[in-house]
Order: C-alpha cells, then structure tokens, then sequence
C-alpha cells in the first residue's frame, strides 16, 4: 500500500474512532471494522494486529463482538489454513441494529427501575410515610416517555425501510 493509500486508510480509521467512540464504541472495536471495511480483501487477525499496532489477543477479543453484531464475518479461502475475516458493508444494517439493541436494552433497564419505584411508594403510601400524588404524577409522565421510546423500537426496521 502506497504513502497516499495507508493516509487515506489511517484518516478514514480515525474518523470511524471518533464517530464511534461519540456513540460509547470501544475504539479497537471500530478501528477494526473500519480496517475491514477499507480492504478490498479479507484479513487475517494477525494482518489487522500488524495493520493497527494491536495484540492478537486484542484483535481476537475485539473481533468477536464485531461477529456478535453481525459486522464481519468469518470466510475460508481454499487452501488456506486460517481464518480470514471481511467486513459487512451494509453500515446501514448495522447501526439499526446496534441501535434497536442499545434502545431496548436501556428500556429494559427503565422499566424495572420503575416497577421498583412504583413498588416502593405505594409500600410507602399503605404505611402512611408519604403520599404519592406528585411523585406518582412524575411516574407516570417517565413511563409515557418510556412507552413512546418503546413504540420507536418497535418500529425501527419500519423507518429503517422509510430511509432506504
């Protein structure tokens, strides 16, 4: 790879880390993707080590949440013994995905902090303590929230349709 191409290839690495660290990415996780992405061949764990500077281990470790997420791929080349990987470049598949199952996940996590609010305040309330009117009031206003964020979930693969 020329002077001009390993620039391209490094600018378009650090632009992917970036992105992808805004959104919380571990950034060997996007380095990787990103390399993979580039190449228009597919490469060995060792060629991404030398490529990016990292450990096998680390290539390896990294490598298996990109395969969990569906945004590479392992593939075989006859006659050759190890595992190459290639990148899956329908970006757009991708971040829908990764996007339903952050969403999803953090409401599953609302959700049962509200069950456990709702539980507490009312054993509150039958003791006499406290009255719940307001708190209840706030809630019910999370819980609106929630149900519209939950809604968008639902409807993910629709507008992911919609901006194609």
């Amino acid at each position: 790879m020329g002077t001009k191409e390993e620039k391209i290839r490094d600018l378009f690495i650090d632009m992917a880390v970036t992105l992808g660290e805004s959104f919380g990415l571990n950034r060997a996780v996007c380095q990787i993707y990103a390399l993979l992405y580039l190449s228009s061949h597919p490469l060995t764990p060792a060629e991404i080590g030398r490529a990016l500077q990292m450990s096998k281990g680390n290539v390896s470790i990294n490598m298996r949440t990109l395969q969990q997420w569906n945004a590479v791929r392992k593939v075989w080349r006859k006659g050759y013994a190890r595992a190459l990987y290639k990148a899956n470049e329908d970006i757009e598949e991708i971040v829908f995905d990764r996007l339903k199952v952050g969403l999803a996940r953090r409401m599953g996590r609302v959700s049962e902090a509200l069950d456990e609010i709702r539980t507490v305040a009312k054993e509150s309330e039958k003791k006499g303590n406290m009255r719940v009117g307001e708190l209840g009031r706030k809630i019910a206003s999370i819980e609106q929230l929630a149900q519209k964020v939950n809604s968008l979930i639902q409807n993910l693969d629709y507008l992911k349709h919609l901006a194609k």
